[in-house]
């Protein structure tokens, strides 16, 4: 109980992800087959988890105090209508509760892969003469997220400067969750994208969550030919079982909130 309260507690999850599904053009207004971007960003998120039937409830400021390094970001490249994103968030978490007659530490090292494919289905861009990119696009997205948790807690008990009990705890955890989904993205002028996606997945495939989804609404405001200022919201929720020493443990965790990222485009 207290491995899966400590992992889900502090767990900051991967982000909505600021990839852009304009089109690009080059100077003669012909479309560029390939197109490349990476994308820094930061989840400010809120959560709530349901352990065992014990509810959690922790703000941002909450989550951020416990990160001791973070770092997420997008990589992505797209071929005419076929395209190829990788979502990574690396993270070290932990704390010090240094206070008799109890004495803990804390440390979550995480590591987070979401591969992700996509396929437009439909699209209705056009680049016409004032150079204002006007239409709408809706994508077909499938692929998977892996996740890894290595999470350490030593225990000590003192009595009269005396250490009378020690514990230390280390486990692993790691599973993959296949997800597939939907996106659209209407373009409201070159400078302003707007696009939403919704991916749903686990199904309870081998170790993986029973259900997941992660639905992301995002604004893209695109400020020079080679950078693009990201903003939105995204919430993620999942819903596992684990079964440790014959008993199953029930985990829920539905994570929201704004982010921002900024994307750089190569192409």
């Amino acid at each position: 109980m207290i491995f899966y309260t400590f992992l889900f507690l502090i767990t900051i999850l991967s982000t909505g992800t600021a990839q852009v599904t304009n089109r690009n053009f080059n100077e003669e207004g012909y479309r560029k087959d390939w197109s490349y971007r990476f994308t820094p960003y930061v989840l400010l998120a809120s959560q709530s988890t349901n352990v065992g039937g014990e509810q959690i409830r922790q703000s941002f400021g909450d989550l951020s105090s416990l990160t001791n390094f973070g770092f997420q970001f997008v990589a992505s490249v797209r071929y005419k209508r076929f395209g190829l994103s990788v979502d990574g968030t690396i993270a070290n978490l932990g704390k010090d509760l240094s206070e008799e007659p109890i004495l803990l530490n804390f440390e979550l090292k995480q590591r987070i892969i979401d591969v992700n494919g996509s396929y437009m289905i439909y699209e209705t861009f056009e680049m016409e003469e004032n150079r204002v990119i006007d239409g709408w696009s809706i994508e077909a997205l499938g692929g998977v997220k892996y996740w890894s948790n290595e999470v350490g807690v030593d225990f000590v008990l003192v009595v009269d400067n005396t250490p009378i009990l020690e514990d230390i705890l280390n486990q692993k955890q790691k599973w993959w969750d296949m997800m597939v989904g939907v996106r659209t993205t209407i373009s409201l002028s070159q400078a302003v994208l707007l696009s939403s996606w919704i991916n749903f997945g686990g199904f309870g495939i081998g170790n993986s969550s029973k259900l997941a989804y992660d639905f992301t609404y995002l604004n893209a405001f695109r400020v020079s030919r080679l950078i693009t200022i990201n903003a939105g919201f995204r919430n993620f929720r999942y819903r596992r079982e684990d079964v440790n020493n014959g008993e199953t443990l029930e985990t829920s965790v539905n994570v929201l909130g704004p982010f921002l990222g900024v994307s750089f485009i190569f192409n």
